[in-house]
């Protein structure tokens, strides 16, 4: 079997932060398999070779006998073809890798092609490359109290103190009766408490037909408006709405509600918010289970280069938010952690903050070796 090997190595910066892309195609110019890999720091010379490395691997994987190979990159082509000699010994190593490699094959030929020629390889290489330089940027924390747990009587005084006490956003819990158990508030209280804080307003939709409401809520001064996609029966349009009305958009899942369901408009979305608790009442007991949602969001939004902000919502306290942050969440949303907490706002949202700053470290570091290993 022949195969036909494009790729392609992108760097960010040089030496930066970089990525690969492999596209395989059959004698029959039938597409087999895709390959996109994210490099820790690299010339575009050596992820172009990684790319060579990587894309003869899986030719071999493939049970490949011959293999042509092509790339846009003309010196590295010379040399696979022993008419340039490697002078660079970082670039040696890895040349001896790639050779040792296509001697594997009956018949391997490196064939030089234009950029434009190789422009699917090249997409892949330049997606795992801005991922790598996003994934090495750090990861601003959030946090976002909810006013579910505040006292109703004093709302107006609770936002002021919120955003003197270091809170980020302010974080709404509308719940119709229908779609979740217990009714809250709407328009009228958004709309009462926007002129005593410039914090985001952070609106979490958990109402059946949201698509009804969206305009309002956002002129009462929602700036992000998440909904369910249970709650309504066209989830894109419903952010296409809410993005038309002026406000972020985000979609919010339930414990069972499985992460793919927002997969494919993940790249539409400022947010995700993963339910840790079962919707309509605070002070309910987190549900760890929700973590491994967390980690497969966190994976996709960095593959693919994205600045969603990915939310928690449900027993979240001091004590949890190091293990949330720490599986990938950007934005800490805390009812009873923060009000019922039997401290003060400032020293509450301080110890969540602390909490949170150590379980970004921890994702950090096992980003890094993670990185590594794949460099």
């Amino acid at each position: 079997m022949t195969l036909r090997l494009f790729v392609d190595g992108s760097s960010q910066g040089n030496q930066g932060p970089a990525g690969i892309g492999v596209v395989v195609y059959d004698e029959q110019g039938n597409l087999v398999t895709t390959l996109q890999t994210t490099l820790k720091s690299a010339t575009n010379n050596e992820a172009e070779y990684h790319a060579v490395i990587e894309a003869l691997k899986l030719a071999r994987q493939l049970r490949a006998e011959e293999v042509i190979l092509y790339s846009d990159s003309e010196l590295v082509v010379q040399q696979l073809n022993g008419t340039y000699r490697v002078k660079s010994p970082a670039l040696y190593r890895l040349y001896q890798e790639a050779i040792a490699l296509a001697r594997q094959f009956r018949r391997f030929s490196a064939v030089y092609i234009p950029r434009h020629q190789n422009a699917e390889a090249n997409r892949l290489a330049q997606m795992a490359s801005f991922s790598a330089k996003l994934s090495l940027r750090p990861r601003a924390i959030k946090i976002s109290p909810s006013l579910l747990s505040a006292d109703f009587r004093r709302l107006g005084e609770v936002v002021r103190e919120l955003e003197a006490a270091g809170a980020d956003w302010v974080h709404f819990d509308v719940i119709d009766g229908r779609f979740a158990p217990n009714i809250t508030f709407g328009f009228p209280i958004i709309e009462a408490l926007r002129s005593e804080t410039s914090l985001p307003f952070d609106v979490h939709l958990m109402i059946l037909e949201p698509e009804r409401y969206v305009e309002r809520f956002v002129k009462a001064g929602a700036n992000i408006l998440s909904v369910h996609p249970e709650a309504t029966y066209s989830l894109h349009r419903v952010v296409a709405l809410i993005k038309e009305a002026g406000a972020k958009a985000g979609v919010a899942l339930n414990p069972a509600t499985p992460a793919e369901m927002v997969k494919p408009i993940l790249p539409l979305l400022d947010l995700v918010l993963v339910m840790s608790v079962d919707p309509g009442f605070s002070g309910q007991q987190f549900l760890p289970f929700v973590l491994d949602k967390v980690k497969a969001l966190r994976a996709w939004i960095d593959e693919q280069g994205l600045d969603t902000e990915l939310e928690i919502d449900g027993g979240v306290t001091a004590e949890k938010a190091a293990e949330c942050v720490a599986a990938g969440v950007s934005v800490l949303v805390s009812a009873t952690g923060i009000f019922h907490s039997g401290k003060s706002l400032v020293e509450a949202i301080a110890d969540l903050r602390k909490a949170a700053e150590q379980g970004l470290t921890k994702f950090e570091l096992a980003r890094e070796k993670g990185i590594g290993e794949g460099a």
